[in-house]
């Protein structure tokens, strides 16, 4: 993804908050989760599902874990992202969030979330 002037980085420390705010502002919304690697070229891992949560692990053994979840019942889909060390928000012009992108120090793999495009009724679509 090509950071532009509509991206941002979003603060280590604010990262649980912004991923908490996040979740609740796009849950049930669909998304695309892909996974650009060296080794990997792009793996789409999920495609037009919903959101069902985006969290930062704060405590335990899994501290500092990044978790998304998407799917529906008995068909959810969680990807973990274990070393995150950037998180990018990539907004259009009037501020949507159209991709979050998570870059992974351990692998040097980025972890790209895309957001459907809010329509007039206040859902979203993929495009």
């Amino acid at each position: 993804m090509a950071h532009t002037d509509h991206t941002r980085e979003i603060p280590r420390e604010g990262w649980a908050d912004y991923l908490a705010l996040l979740s609740t502002m796009e849950k049930e919304h669909p998304v695309r989760i892909e996974v650009e690697g060296l080794d990997l070229g792009d793996q789409p891992l999920a495609e037009n599902l919903p959101l069902i949560e985006i969290s930062l692990e704060e405590k335990g053994s899994d501290k500092g874990v990044v978790e998304i979840i998407v799917g529906g019942p008995g068909g959810e889909i969680t990807h973990r992202i274990q070393k995150p060390a950037r998180i990018y928000a990539d907004e259009s012009e009037s501020g949507e969030l159209e991709c979050l992108d998570i870059e992974s120090s351990e692998d040097n793999t980025k972890t790209l979330i895309y957001f459907g495009q809010a329509t007039t009724d206040g859902a979203r679509r993929m495009d």
